[in-house]
């Protein structure tokens, strides 16, 4: 039977196991951090030395790292969910611009969101071509819509020169001075 080692040895006691549980560890056949990965997660670890479940844990991830130890654990779920896990969603669903809120399939554009109340795609109309509708960015010309309250700026820098791609980050970055001084000169 092969031993687990001094370096190893100590890892193990700062990960919170004593002299009894190496030992299990050693009669279990490990006796190398790889050996861990054939173990697979926590539960099996609890179940061939009689760890403790934090203790066991703490072990597996460190063994395998944080990823790999909570994928199979269930408590650790929702933990690996908020390390990035990818959401696909379709084409067709459309989530309120205030709250986020995602909206019954039977939603029309104008709509009230059931969340926040507000309207959840309010219709806007474009400085670049001055077709209006709902969402984000024109559907005629792919400008970014302006709030309604800063529409009179936008088509002042789009008449000064202002390319359409800039014109949104411009307005949606000018601090309130700055809309005060272009408000300065458009009443001019």
């Amino acid at each position: 039977m092969s031993t687990i080692s001094k370096l190893m040895n100590k890892i193990l006691k700062s990960k919170g196991l004593n002299d009894e549980h190496i030992t299990a560890l050693e009669e279990a056949g490990i006796s190398e951090k790889t050996d861990f990965e054939m173990v697979g997660d926590a539960q099996t670890l609890v179940d061939i030395t009689g760890l403790d479940e934090q203790t066991s844990l703490n072990v597996m991830e460190w063994a395998l790292g944080t990823q790999k130890a909570s994928q199979n654990d269930t408590k650790s779920e929702a933990s690996s969910i908020q390390q990035g896990s990818i959401v696909i969603e379709g084409a067709d669903i459309i989530k309120c611009v205030h709250c986020g809120a995602r909206q019954p399939k039977d939603y029309k554009s104008g709509d009230l969101c059931l969340s926040c109340g507000n309207q959840a795609e309010p219709v806007l109309s474009c400085y670049w071509c001055l077709n209006s509708g709902p969402g984000k960015f024109c559907r005629a010309c792919g400008a970014e819509f302006v709030p309604s309250a800063d529409f009179e700026l936008a088509l002042y820098l789009k008449r000064e020169g202002e390319s359409k791609s800039a014109i949104g980050n411009l307005v949606r970055n000018m601090s309130l001075s700055e809309k005060e001084k272009l408000w300065a000169k458009i009443r001019r």
